[in-house]
């Protein structure tokens, strides 16, 4: 039995992870800077019983007030790997586990992913392909940049994450609004702070697909892609994907050679990592790479058609282990619930989806009650819906006919109106 300590995670599906190294007969220690934002989501209270302790009011963004409560941890209960599954909270960790002496990735490759100019930067000097971009600090610098890249652009936070403040603007005015609001966001909750620095990108059309690999002393392997479903601009918010995706074999060799080179100039040497690539008309270009397994409930989804439960790989690396992934069998999709129109969270009706033929799983994390609204960032998505099948067709298929049964009443102004899942009335 080994002792892992999760430095914060999703406060949706973050937990299962946790869930899985206790069903392994490790202990588990949870820390966090707070337990507001576990708390708020649905199932919060039952979620946060799972792991053997619980450590709230924690700096885990802040490397020295985190060594000290690990550390103190440590000589009490000694730590044999650290876990982190959202980027803001993995420079920290990482300095923590390299003052342990405990596997992790360096501090010093986790810091740089949270800077995507610095991570563009590092692409460019490697010759891996990528969208032309430009650094902003202004709206005037940021109007600047676009022009000299060409409209439409995508605006960014350069270390965001969850979609927040990130859309593709069209003019000058799109642009100047963007980079407004991350200028003005300096806190992403859970003591992560925004830099306000503005990433400006050029908009390349094609599909989007993330690459999902493990790095081991160098060498990254895939576990293989899962193809994304976007909300129309100019907020590409993630609605759904499939894994594997659906890719002819040259397009699915070139993504992973692509990723491989990109993971490779960024330094990354022990971790897994989820890249978001699109694949344009000259080929597949990095969009970003984050340091860490792929969030949500996506990793559930995996799992389903995976032929093992890649929460253990990441605990298995975590612990000093070469996690080496297998083929997929099957086909597995994951939809967003959302909202149809803004307002207060009436009610979600999922039952006749969770008996739909070919649904594996239904999540719901919102409550009634809360504010909603249609999503707009990955943070207004609702629940999730998970189906299966033996080929893509049919894995497809059956979400769209389970997504299709999920209805969301939303109260506005004292009058309820319902909407399907995708947030269509």
């Amino acid at each position: 039995m080994a002792h892992l300590v999760l430095v914060e995670t999703t406060p949706t599906a973050g937990f299962k992870i946790v869930a899985e190294a206790v069903a392994l007969g490790h202990e588990v220690t949870f820390v966090a800077h707070s337990l507001d934002p576990y708390l708020a989501a649905e199932g919060g209270e039952e979620a946060l019983k799972v792991p053997t302790r619980l450590l709230a009011g924690v700096p885990t963004t802040d490397p020295g007030g985190l060594l000290d409560v690990i550390g103190s941890l440590h000589r009490k209960h000694p730590v044999h790997g650290l876990l982190a599954l959202s980027e803001g909270h993995l420079p920290a960790t990482a300095e923590v586990a390299e003052s342990l002496g405990l596997p992790f990735e360096s501090a010093a490759v986790m810091r740089r992913l949270r800077d995507k100019h610095a991570v563009r930067e590092l692409l460019a000097a490697a010759g891996v392909p990528q969208p032309a971009f430009r650094r902003a600090l202004t709206p005037e610098e940021a109007v600047a940049a676009a022009g000299e890249i060409g409209y439409p652009v995508v605006v960014k936070p350069a270390d965001g994450f969850g979609s927040l403040h990130v859309g593709v603007a069209t003019d000058a005015a799109e642009v100047a609004e963007l980079t407004r609001a991350i200028a003005g966001t300096r806190s992403y909750g859970r003591g992560v702070a925004g830099s306000g620095v503005a990433l400006l990108e050029a908009y390349v059309p094609g599909p989007v697909v993330s690459c999902e690999m493990v790095t081991v002393d160098g060498t990254s392997t895939p576990y293989g892609c899962v193809d994304r479903m976007l909300a129309p601009a100019p907020h590409p918010v993630e609605l759904g994907g499939c894994f594997p995706a659906e890719l002819a074999d040259d397009v699915r060799e070139a993504v992973e050679r692509v990723v491989a080179d990109a993971l490779d100039a960024a330094g990354i040497r022990r971790a897994h990592t989820h890249t978001e690539v699109v694949l344009g008309p000259d080929g597949p270009q990095i969009i970003e790479i984050n340091g860490r397994l792929i969030g949500g409930y996506v990793p559930t989804m995996i799992n389903y058609v995976l032929g093992r439960n890649i929460y253990h790989d990441v605990i298995e690396l975590a612990l000093g282990g070469s996690p080496s992934p297998s083929a997929a069998h099957g086909v597995g999709c994951i939809r967003a619930i959302t909202a149809p129109v803004s307002g207060v969270l009436a009610g979600i009706d999922a039952e006749a989806a969770r008996s739909a033929p070919g649904t594996a799983e239904v999540m719901l994390h919102a409550r009634p009650g809360q504010q909603v609204r249609p999503a707009r960032n990955n943070f207004d998505r609702l629940g999730f819906l998970i189906t299966t099948g033996g080929t893509a067709a049919e894995a497809r298929k059956a979400a769209e006919e389970a997504h299709g049964l999920v209805r969301v009443t939303v109260e506005t102004d004292g009058s309820r109106r319902a909407g399907d899942a995708d947030g269509a009335s």
